[in-house]
């Protein structure tokens, strides 16, 4: 339909992404910095799921956590955290609201839970190489 000589990108296109790539990667230091706190406050409600007595408590902290984590399992490839994204959706998906998350579940969400705060702790970018492999490994996700 379109021979090369009928379209032409602008000269200053690839300026242009090169400058956003930039951005984005400048951005990355502040996502790890913001997300870890987020990682800490999915942590605190776990902990309290864990301790509630009460079913309703329970399903309702799992579900603040849940929220957390889907939030993390969307942003954090996009500013260079692939394994914080893995481990995200892997927690999304043992603590989402119908898959009936339950009281058995919880070690495993936990040990999710502490990894990605640990990976955000220690600004481990992209997919962390050799150490990511074994965290896969260990939580289950490979």
């Amino acid at each position: 339909m379109f021979d090369d000589d009928d379209f032409e990108l602008p000269d200053d296109l690839a300026a242009m992404a090169d400058a956003a790539g930039a951005a984005l990667a400048g951005m990355g230091e502040e996502f790890a910095a913001g997300a870890q706190t987020d990682a800490e406050n999915l942590k605190g409600h776990l902990e309290n799921a864990a301790q509630s007595s009460d079913d309703t408590d329970f399903i309702k902290h799992v579900g603040l956590a849940f929220g957390i984590a889907h939030d993390l399992k969307g942003q954090g490839s996009t500013f260079g955290y692939t394994l914080v994204t893995d481990i995200a959706e892997h927690l999304c998906t043992l603590s989402r609201p119908q898959n009936n998350p339950d009281r058995n579940a919880m070690p495993v969400i936990q040990a999710c839970a502490q990894a990605l705060y640990d990976v955000l702790a220690g600004r481990i970018e992209g997919d962390g190489g050799d150490m990511g492999q074994r965290l896969r490994r260990e939580l289950g996700l490979s």
